[in-house]
């Protein structure tokens, strides 16, 4: 590159001239961040008269936006010194806890569909497998213990859910409850089914460009009942059109199962005359249906309560919640029950945020558990610090005792001596009482999550943080891309550990196995999980909220 000096233009000064890189020095003096910057502030004053076309290099704006799409949201926060996104920066600390817990239980529920490529795990081992491998022993055994994760989902979605039109209604603001309940239930179908449907169609396209076809060859060579991946790819059909006709039915399938007071929680796959047959592209989106109806159901609930008085309106959501969980609606039961300590985490804000005030000024304070009612007691400071340190030291054993609730197995539950005296707690009339036990092992360990001190923090590091964010992301694309690429893979890997089917692998064979093929196999699935998080789940939010804001504009 030529350049000249005018004789009208302040010549360089002599920190210009520190670097062999003429773009590099102009950078620094004009903070410009690219060739094409420098060129044009340069060229506006008169710096320079002329620049070889080959001198500056122009990246077209579409690949800009593909490497920006393709690295990982936390390494762009990084490299724009924003660790941190704004949506970790406004939530609450309650939030930010339960939303880390989230990315945790996700994350554990992809280890047991990693875990079900290999075998099925739980049916197939026997009961003297059970009790003496330690994969299988509480609290560990929650690594990879789907069903647990899933209770947990279900009861953070009950308690984030209705927190604003709770603290409205209890503000006495119904009018405002009522518009909350009704933006929430608009919003709530687009915000569920939209990236649902999205990664059905996206598994339709991958199945049709055949990158099923290698899993599929494996799953037939290798499933045997409990042996082998349990878990089918979709199949191909014969034509793009025909693909995605069957994709879209299977879209319908999933919305079909809405209904908020259906008794028994029907997996959307179960073929029978009220739904059209078709292909099952992602098994694991059962809990979509589910997750609408009890939205719905404790928006219909909060609806009738709203104008109650507060100790009115959590004593019928305490009777509903013990209704649901004796009569086996045990989904019911965790959003229920999420609602309800919800409530009771927002009385405690106000009775705290009014002892302080009274503290601080040196009197005594007086609180009510009501906000309608009038002081009912005193309390002295004192008195206040100690009930502070017992709820800390309730809240990590409600935590432990619920992680250990949790971890109760779903099979030959009675082997386990440790587990006896809660399952004779739960009446003989109750089918599956490993369900009623996880569900209050599932409340028992969240609630602390969003409540003590000494738990909250362990789910607001950054790790924790980032898979709260891809939550939704990481459940929803897990399932195609074990079965895709891990199933392509699996055979290389075992040949290269083995050589010999996984059921009969030595311990330290399979542990290798299992280590190498998780190395592989996960960070695609975070990758794609954010790929997807930012280009559809994101976007869907806003979409729910762009057409509220067209429809409801007068």
């Amino acid at each position: 590159m030529h350049f000249r000096t005018n004789s009208k233009v302040r010549p360089l000064s002599n920190d210009h001239h520190c670097t062999n890189d003429p773009s590099e020095s102009w950078r620094l003096k004009t903070g410009a961040e690219s060739p094409e910057a420098v060129y044009i502030h340069l060229k506006a004053h008169n710096t320079i008269r002329s620049v070889p076309k080959y001198a500056i290099v122009t990246v077209p704006k579409f690949i800009r936006n593909l490497l920006h799409l393709a690295l990982p949201s936390f390494l762009i926060n990084l490299v724009s010194n924003n660790q941190h996104s704004e949506h970790t920066k406004v939530q609450s600390r309650k939030i930010a806890s339960l939303d880390g817990l989230r990315g945790i239980a996700c994350l554990f529920v992809f280890h047991a569909h990693y875990a079900y490529s290999f075998s099925n795990c739980l049916e197939e081992a026997g009961s003297d497998v059970l009790q003496t491998r330690i994969m299988y022993q509480p609290y560990i055994s929650l690594l990879w213990s789907g069903i647990s994760m899933v209770n947990i989902f279900f009861f953070v979605s009950g308690y984030v859910l209705v927190g604003k039109s709770l603290r409205q209604s209890r503000s006495n603001d119904v009018t405002g409850a009522f518009s909350t309940i009704s933006s929430a239930v608009f919003r709530r179908a687009l915000r569920l089914y939209i990236p649902s449907m999205a990664i059905i169609m996206i598994t339709v396209l991958m199945v049709h460009f055949q990158l099923f076809a290698a899993g599929n060859t494996f799953y037939w060579q290798t499933h045997s009942g409990n042996r082998g991946p349990q878990e089918a790819p979709p199949p191909r059909l014969g034509s793009l059109l025909a693909q995605i006709l069957d994709g879209l039915k299977d879209c319908y399938r999933m919305m079909d199962n809405t209904i908020p007071w259906g008794r028994f929680n029907i997996p959307y796959e179960l073929d029978n005359n009220s739904r059209p047959a078709g292909i099952i592209y992602d098994r694991h989106l059962w809990t979509i249906p589910v997750e609408f109806r009890c939205s719905m159901l404790i928006f219909m609930v909060l609806i009738t309560t709203a104008r109650l008085r507060s100790h009115w309106r959590m004593l019928i959501h305490v009777a509903f919640a013990v209704n649901c969980l004796f009569s086996e609606r045990f989904p019911e039961t965790l959003f229920i029950s999420g609602m309800l300590f919800a409530e009771i985490d927002i009385i405690s804000e106000q009775w705290s945020v009014e002892s302080s005030r009274t503290i601080s000024s040196g009197q005594r304070c007086a609180y009510s558990l009501s906000t309608e009612s009038k002081p009912a007691r005193t309390i002295d400071w004192r008195l206040l610090t100690t009930n502070r340190r017992f709820r800390h030291v309730t809240g990590l054993t409600m935590f432990i005792l619920g992680l250990f609730l949790l971890s109760i197995p779903p099979q030959d539950t009675y082997g386990y001596v440790a587990y006896r005296p809660a399952l004779s707690m739960v009446p003989l009339y109750i089918e599956e009482k490993d369900d009623f036990i996880r569900v209050i092992g599932a409340v028992m360990t969240t609630w602390p999550v969003a409540t003590s001190p000494i738990i909250a923090p362990l789910f607001c590091n950054p790790v924790a943080q980032y898979l709260g964010q891809i939550s939704f992301a990481l459940y929803l694309v897990h399932g195609a891309i074990i079965k895709s690429l891990w199933y392509w893979l699996q055979p290389s890997v075992n040949n290269f550990v083995s050589g010999v089917p996984v059921w009969e692998m030595p311990s330290g064979q399979f542990a290798r196995m299992w280590i190498m093929g998780y190395m592989i196999v996960l960070p695609v699935v975070l990758w794609s999980a954010d790929i997807f998080w930012r280009l559809i789940d994101q976007r869907s939010v806003s979409l729910a909220r762009w057409i509220e804001e067209r429809l409801t504009r007068g």
